[in-house]
């Protein structure tokens, strides 16, 4: 588990400063335990029984978080050919990854269809033309917009006027697809955005999706996608999942009673990881400027956007805990900022925290979805290593990145 206990903050059993020291900073930290008990709650929350939880690795793909969930029974949502093959090669079956991609080229299809043999969920019209001239008489998956969306950001919003699914209107256009190839259409998909934390447009896609599988027989499973959202700022109520689930299950329930059998997919990432996640940096500059009479404090740490890009994309907010000094008053009111060349460089803006110094280390909480796994080397700045805790134990799983590996890419250096 991952909290606050006297002035420490201890993920696992272990105090984050020590982590900090062990493995220097900056660092993800995971705690294997809470991934699971994320990923357990969430199949609890559903009495259907034929329910498959596909994992969604764009959101972490640390191997070691991948092989846990792999062992607890989990699926794999992958929507690159090459999450697809990380898939494969951390052991999860052929049958339970899914390949979801947009602008998808024949290339990719024919890596992931025909030398790893995984299901394509097809994106549009013409993906699927291509993929029944290039695979023909085989099984397809599409993804279709069900026109509604939803998500914490804009531009985490998949549904409605999107580059995404094939829209509702196109359903006689996939037929005539389908038959002219003879294509087995084995599965339905929606995605609609990410961070949601209300469950009617879940169910709300449900019943949308529900409808058009209606239409087409011998359905092996209907996917409603992720997006289930976690709470970062203080005060917002988390997803009612029981309720959800609930829901869901109900209409499950009722299809598959005048259909047939048919899985129910869900494809949660953040809610399984992103709580379970901090990343730890250490401070390094305490600059405090006056402008027109008003005080602004910046704490600058050897991190950035480069490591986190969420703030700076989505203005996404993280809580900031100092690991050491948690119990201490927040007096100071600061923007935490990082060591990248960009003025959008910013962690936290008017963070609460405790009188800092030089050499403190900072928990940015929350970052265990879309953290490493939209990193970069902008700026030419490795990546940190990632760290999984069980109990008292931490264990690194991806090691930190150094000069070398930034220059190995060049052709001519």
């Amino acid at each position: 588990m991952i909290g606050v206990t006297g002035p420490y903050l201890y993920i696992g059993s272990l105090r984050a400063e020590k982590i900090a020291e062990e493995f220097g900073t900056p660092v993800y930290v995971y705690d294997a335990e809470l991934v699971e008990e994320n990923y357990l709650r969430l199949r609890r929350s559903f009495r259907y029984g034929n329910l498959e939880v596909m994992y969604a690795c764009k959101a972490n793909n640390s191997v070691e978080i991948l092989k846990h969930l792999r062992d607890l029974g989990a699926g794999l949502d992958a929507v690159s050919p090459w999450e697809v093959a990380l898939g494969v090669r951390v052991g999860f079956r052929r049958e339970k990854i899914l390949f979801t991609g947009t602008s998808v080229t024949v290339e990719e299809m024919k890596f992931v269809r025909g030398e790893l043999g995984v299901l394509v969920n097809v994106d549009s019209i013409p993906q699927l033309r291509r993929y029944g001239k290039t695979f023909p008489e085989t099984e397809v998956s599409v993804r279709i917009n069900p026109g509604i969306g939803a998500g914490h950001h804009e531009y985490a919003v998949t549904g409605g006027v999107t580059k995404f699914g094939i829209y509702i209107n196109q359903l006689d256009k996939v037929e005539e697809v389908l038959r002219e190839y003879r294509l087995r259409l084995v599965g339905l998909h929606a995605h609609i955005g990410s961070g949601i934390l209300r469950p009617e447009p879940f169910v709300e896609t449900a019943e949308r999706l529900l409808k058009v599988a209606q239409l087409f027989r011998d359905l092996e499973f209907v996917d409603i996608g992720g997006g289930f959202g976690i709470p970062y700022r203080p005060g917002e109520r988390p997803l009612d999942l029981d309720y959800l689930g609930s829901r869901l299950s109900s209409l499950f329930e009722e299809f598959s009673s005048k259909y047939g059998s048919v899985k129910l997919r869900v494809e949660p990432g953040r809610f399984i990881v992103g709580s379970a996640g901090v990343l730890l940096v250490r401070v390094v500059d305490i600059k405090e400027v006056e402008v027109g009479g008003t005080r602004k404090v910046f704490v600058g740490v050897d991190s950035g956007m480069n490591h986190l890009i969420r703030p700076a994309l989505y203005g996404a907010y993280h809580e900031v805990v100092a690991v050491s000094k948690a119990d201490r008053p927040r007096v100071l009111t600061a923007d935490v900022v990082g060591n990248v060349c960009e003025s959008g460089d910013v962690l936290a803006v008017n963070a609460q925290l405790p009188e800092l110094e030089e050499g403190d280390v900072l928990a940015i909480m929350n970052a265990g979805a879309y953290g490493y796994s939209m990193s970069s080397n902008y700026n030419m700045r490795p990546r940190p290593p990632e760290v999984v805790v069980r109990g008292a134990s931490a264990k690194l799983t991806r090691r930190r990145e150094v000069l070398e590996d930034l220059l190995r890419v060049f052709v001519e250096l």
